[in-house]
């Protein structure tokens, strides 16, 4: 997770990371992941305001507020987007992760992009498929083309009381 531009930045499976050499040297690059299929996301906040579908993807708008940590030691993060909250958590699940989004507010507009790909493609309804072999299930999950970018993207919609919740899985072909 970046938490200077509030988005998740790499996914792999396989084994975490050994950050023992940056624990010595504030200058030390990043430790690279253990594990395997490393996919590296698009650069930007995770959630957006969008105007049109024709903007482009902002390059601000999020707060970084923290995380929390599950009793099994899962972190949620936290950030928010003017007065909604948002938590956000990815944990491993099958053959991928999963995430879960909560938002509470009720700021209109709001899109979460999932994903960033010259292509998608879409062979059953709600799963979606990358050029970097990962594939993506998201029900409510729709693309647009910016540029020579595609961006798989889902909108936040909250019910009556403010609340909204977004599920979407990974999973390595």
């Amino acid at each position: 997770f970046d938490s200077e531009n509030v988005g998740w930045s790499l996914l792999w499976r396989g084994k975490f990371l050994d950050a023992e050499s940056s624990w010595d040297d504030r200058f030390t690059p990043l430790a690279p992941p253990l594990g395997d299929s490393v996919v590296t996301l698009r650069s930007g906040p995770a959630v957006a305001l969008l105007k049109n579908m024709e903007q482009s993807w902002p390059k601000d708008g999020l707060q970084m507020r923290g995380y929390r940590l599950a009793n099994d030691g899962t972190p949620t993060l936290l950030y928010s987007h003017g007065t909604t909250k948002i938590t956000d958590t990815l944990t491993p699940r099958g053959k991928g992760l999963r995430r879960r989004m909560e938002f509470t507010g009720t700021k209109g507009n709001l899109w979460v992009r999932l994903a960033t790909a010259k292509v998608f493609l879409n062979d059953k309804p709600g799963v979606w498929s990358t050029d970097s072999k990962l594939s993506i299930i998201a029900p409510t999950a729709q693309f647009r083309r910016i540029g020579e970018m595609s961006e798989l993207i889902v909108p936040v919609k909250f019910d009556g009381v403010g609340k909204a919740t977004i599920e979407s899985e990974w999973h390595w072909q």
